[in-house]
């Protein structure tokens, strides 16, 4: 495998059931994980790495996500955004700005 040129955060995190801020996990984060690295790997996509991380910080607009270098967050991403976060970021350079978030999603 080539040395990864993006890395791809997944948030994983899960609180207890009732938390007030909620979790990734609970939001669908496993499914947009899943869907990444099945997308990746049709793609044969090298020089990109998803990986799976705990908490963000980014809780209330999980399921949350980082790729870097470019240090573009997105939220409330779902399997069906998969496709096209992979073709218009990972393989295009264009981030998706309907799913970005930024500096005020961090409040809690």
């Amino acid at each position: 495998m080539a040395m990864p040129e993006k890395y791809v955060f997944v948030c994983l995190n899960q609180r207890p059931e009732g938390h007030p801020k909620g979790s990734c996990l609970d939001r669908g984060a496993a499914d947009v994980f899943n869907a990444l690295r099945e997308e990746q790997g049709r793609r044969l996509l090298t020089n990109v790495k998803v990986v799976a991380t705990g908490c963000m910080e980014a809780c209330l607009a999980g399921p949350a996500m980082l790729v870097t270098p470019d240090n573009v967050w997105y939220g409330g991403v779902t399997e069906v955004d998969v496709p096209e976060l992979v073709e218009r970021h990972l393989v295009g350079g264009e981030p998706v700005e309907m799913l970005r978030i930024g500096p005020e999603d961090f409040c809690a």
